[in-house]
């Protein structure tokens, strides 16, 4: 079915192409736009990019401060700083009032901390940004007790880093469902779970968390003590009122275009993508690359007056760093789990993020950060 973006015909070429967003999928737009040969503008609220797949790191002590962002103008980005309220075809509306007019524009405002109905979850910290990487790292150093709810990639990672890096804190995991990293393969999960417990992490599964406070989580029927840090899921954030699914998630054609919009696109965890067979894909960083870098590629065409093209996006699996030089990995199917394979995602890890940084940012920010990664 024919998308209204791809159905319009040329647009007013002396406005730039509005990326609203400096994530994953909103750098890898901007890329595009800027690769053939058009005016891209980002507008982000911080003005940086965030290294999110590294964020439970910095969090937990296994990486310096310096991984959590970059200035997104260190990445060549035309960058202005606020926060946008309201998206048009033409043009987006910011917190202050002011305007930046659009030929059209791409929504990658990505998602944030979900926030079930369970009592004194606001007290619980949360890993989104490299601002809440940075505050939770402070906050982690003089604890001896930190409780890490959900085990997902976030929770996983952040109770692995933290284990590897201070041996003096106790830390547990409380997980609603039977098995760490539900969304990969049982032998991934099994594998992580070794190398937690290796470490001293207590793993309570299959239970669900009654109550928070400031000082542990209450579950099932045991008290755990211990700081307390939400990692249970992610919503859509930044939808603007665009046309969405249940969920909240924006909706999209086949190239990534708004419905019921002529000159607005969407990309990253902010839409629920699914691949070329319709299966939905898990949000994650890779994902998010590939669709900011369609969305960026069929808004230049719009505006050059020229027909977009569908997505064809995959997910070829996942690469956790666990710390302490272990992790786990599924490759297209192919696991690393056993002591051995071990020591192999770290490398794939650095590997991964180096591609993304010199796609986005060039030789020179990579060279910046070769010590490190």
């Amino acid at each position: 079915m024919t998308s209204p973006a791809s159905a319009a015909g040329p647009r007013e070429t002396d406005r730039p192409i509005v990326v609203v967003g400096g994530g994953y999928a909103g750098v890898h737009a901007d890329r595009e736009i800027r690769r053939r040969r058009a005016h891209s503008v980002v507008v982000d609220t911080t003005g940086d990019h965030d290294f999110v797949t590294r964020l439970a790191a910095v969090a937990g002590g296994t990486a310096p401060v310096d991984d959590a962002s970059v200035p997104l103008a260190d990445l060549g980005a035309e960058v202005v700083v606020g926060t946008v309220t309201d998206v048009a075809d033409d043009a987006v509306t910011l917190a202050d009032g002011s305007t930046v007019e659009a030929a059209a524009v791409i929504v990658t405002t990505g998602a944030s901390p979900a926030r079930p109905p369970i009592d004194g979850i606001d007290s619980a910290a949360v890993l989104r940004t490299a601002q809440d990487a940075l505050a939770l790292r402070v906050d982690l150093a003089d604890r001896d007790q930190v409780v890490v709810i959900g085990a997902g990639a976030t929770g996983v990672q952040l109770a692995a880093a933290l284990s590897a890096a201070r041996s003096d804190v106790a830390v547990t995991i409380v997980e609603a469902g039977e098995r760490l990293l539900p969304a990969m393969s049982p032998r991934i999960s099994s594998n992580a779970a070794r190398i937690l417990r290796s470490r001293g992490v207590e793993l309570v599964l299959s239970t669900s968390v009654d109550s928070i406070d400031d000082e542990g989580v209450d579950a099932g029927r045991s008290r755990l003590s211990g700081r307390p840090v939400w990692a249970g899921g992610d919503r859509p954030r930044g939808t603007f009122g665009l046309p969405g699914d249940d969920d909240g998630a924006i909706r999209v054609g086949s190239d990534l275009a708004v419905a019921e919009r002529s000159a607005v696109f969407a990309a990253g965890d902010v839409v629920r993508h699914v691949d070329a067979a319709g299966t939905p894909l898990p949000p994650s960083a890779q994902v998010a690359t590939q669709a900011g870098a369609v969305a960026g590629a069929n808004a230049a065409r719009l505006v050059s007056g020229r027909p977009t093209r569908p997505a064809d996006l995959a997910h070829q699996g996942w690469v956790l760093d666990l710390g302490g030089r272990r992790g786990v990995a599924d490759l297209v199917g192919i696991p690393l789990a056993d002591p051995i394979a071990d020591l192999i995602p770290p490398f794939l890890h650095t590997a991964i993020d180096t591609k993304h940084l010199l796609e986005v940012g060039g030789i020179e920010q990579v060279l910046r950060r070769a010590v490190g990664w």
